[in-house]
């Protein structure tokens, strides 16, 4: 026994080595500077087959030692040979410095003009530090193959650059080939939190530098759509934040003539008859959407006398139209609707965002949790929507994006639970209503991360003060940690299925709801509702440090979807 442990030990040993050598390797030609246009694209790809390789690892558990921990996970016992056997090709591939140049057409920076390759002292060194590898035992079926590989990649210390890019296509090919392996060992429903995963990391990697989206934009172009569409996308966020705000000139394009639009008569009441249960103590955090016709409107109010106001605020629905233009389509991870783009309602001195409306009727999530004529869904049912909003809010904030409305008010269904009651097929099936397809709303008060200035608060928030930040309460500016309270607490009404007004009294402060009624009271009481693991994401969300960066809340919402999605009801 003691000997099979061992080798267990010997051959996760050797996987985790591999893998460093690999991520390692990677670094010596992903880092060559003054290149040509489409040179620059070419090592770009390299990047993106870098970032996949080295957040495989991460969720593998292979750069802590986790690997075989993992495995035991899964009753399949082919999946550490594949892994190992892969992982062998690969680094076999990246530092087998013939290959590299023979076959990949790669050039070695360090050659002279007469064609030696002139070694520099430290990179001698290193090759003598390579030779004294000989003695390094490794676990394997390939160890004197894996050895001499080893000796190489130590005295792999050049950087290259690319000779012949009709050769360089074969390693990048390749090197997609070998990822595409590593992903299939996952489970088929982790591979898209696995996709989103890289594809994030790259996008934060890049943050606002628009020359680096550009490289993500067309080297992903064609092989995976996902990066491709979120690159653009934060290209045109970034392109629209960046204009001065004396410059902007709206895009007439997307205005639309409110004598176009059937806006009913008696507007509050069409708006609220999905929402009949809904009570006097919850009407500040009723989301302003009226339907009309085939749209949905959202409307914000203004002050017709404060100029620099309007400005502001035309200026972001006319930034807002162009995001969310197709954005259905082309972003199906954010859960939002198109929008077709906007009105001036000057009688009543609002603006409204107008929606291409899925069908005639729409509910919001807190009337339907506290409609007393409804069911509760089923617990999957529940967690299959905290997953999919999950899904959108690391979706938003991969794009720098801050919604800074998120409530339930502010979560739309279509058809309306209440008028399509009358379709199901029993008159039990008509008490559960259908959250199998949310959509997110509430964009009106939402802003990119750094532009505090186009911040105007509208004069009809729509988010209750129940599901702000306490700090947001008292005056800071708006951060990505605010917007994964208000999800914590929205994540607490769907496993309750309570909403909030529930258990809220007037004379709380924000710092004691918070404290004394939503963490000591209403998060434990989730573990018997709907289990620990759900538990513990609200309580994630909920304690959620407020100084924490942009890259750290990037990293806690994909562990809030890893763990969201790990949940088998």
């Amino acid at each position: 026994m003691a000997e099979v442990l061992g080798t267990a030990i010997g051959v996760v040993g050797f996987i985790g080595q591999l893998f460093d050598g690999c991520v390692k390797a990677y670094g010596y030609f992903t880092t060559a500077a003054n290149l040509d246009a489409d040179s620059q694209r070419m090592l770009c790809k390299v990047r993106i087959e870098e970032m996949r390789l080295v957040v495989w690892g991460r969720e593998w558990g292979v750069a802590e030692g986790k690997f075989d921990e993992h495995l035991s996970e899964r009753s399949n016992p082919q999946l550490r040979l594949l892994a190992t056997q892969i992982l062998e090709q690969l680094h076999s591939t990246v530092t087998d410095f013939k290959k590299l140049q023979d076959r990949y057409g790669l050039v070695d920076e360090a050659l002279g003009k007469n064609g030696r390759d002139e070694v520099s002292p430290s990179r001698k060194g290193s090759r003598d530090e390579g030779r004294k590898m000989n003695g390094l035992k490794m676990t394997s079926t390939s160890s004197t193959t894996s050895e001499r590989s080893w000796r190489k990649e130590l005295g792999l210390r050049t950087k290259w650059v690319i000779g012949d890019k009709d050769k360089f296509s074969n390693l990048l090919r390749d090197l997609k080939d070998f990822n595409d392996g590593l992903e299939a060992l996952f489970p088929p429903s982790q591979v898209p939190s696995f996709q989103r995963a890289w594809t994030h990391h790259l996008l934060d990697r890049a943050q606002r530098d628009l020359a680096e989206l550009s490289l993500l934009e067309n080297a992903s172009s064609g092989i995976y759509p996902q990066l491709t569409n979120s690159a653009t996308l934060k290209k045109l966020r970034i392109n629209l934040d960046s204009k001065p705000q004396a410059s902007f000139k709206p895009t007439f394009a997307l205005r639309i003539g409110l004598s176009s639009l059937e806006i009913p008569l008696d507007e509050d009441n069409a708006s609220s008859s999905s929402s009949s249960a809904s009570s006097s103590s919850r009407r500040r955090c009723q989301a302003h959407h009226v339907t009309a016709g085939n749209v949905l409107i959202e409307w914000i109010d203004y002050d017709r006398d404060e100029v620099d106001e309007r400005v502001a605020h035309v200026r972001r629905l006319d930034d807002l139209a162009r995001m969310m233009h197709s954005a259905s389509e082309s972003h199906p991870d954010l859960h939002s609707i198109d929008c077709v783009g906007y009105t001036d309602d000057t009688r009543r001195s609002r603006y409204g965002l107008v929606y291409k409306a899925p069908s005639s009727s729409h509910s919001a999530l807190d009337a339907l949790i506290a409609s007393p004529d409804l069911k509760t869904p089923d617990l999957d049912a529940r967690v299959r929507l905290a997953q999919s909003l999950a899904v959108a809010l690391w979706s938003l904030h991969s794009l720098d994006w801050l919604h800074k409305s998120l409530c339930s008010s502010n979560i739309l269904f279509f058809p309306s639970a209440f008028s399509a009651s009358g379709l199901s097929p029993t008159a039990s099936a008509a008490l559960v209503p259908d959250i199998s397809s949310p959509y997110l709303a509430g964009f009106a008060a939402s802003r990119p991360e750094l532009d505090v200035a186009l911040s105007v608060a509208p004069r009809n928030p729509s988010i209750e003060e129940l599901h702000r930040h306490p700090a947001s309460l008292r005056g800071r500016a708006h951060v990505k940690p605010f917007d994964i309270y208000s999800f914590g607490l929205v994540l607490l009404e769907i496993g309750l299925w309570k909403v909030l007004q529930t258990y809220y009294k007037g004379h709380y402060s924000a710092e004691r709801w918070r404290d004394k009624v939503v963490l000591a009271v209403l998060v434990p009481g989730l573990g018997s509702k709907v289990g620990k693991r759900y538990r513990e994401v609200v309580d994630m969300c909920l304690r959620v440090d407020e100084d924490m960066s942009s890259s750290e809340a990037g990293e806690l919402m994909e562990e809030v979807v890893n763990k969201l999605e790990s949940i088998r009801v």
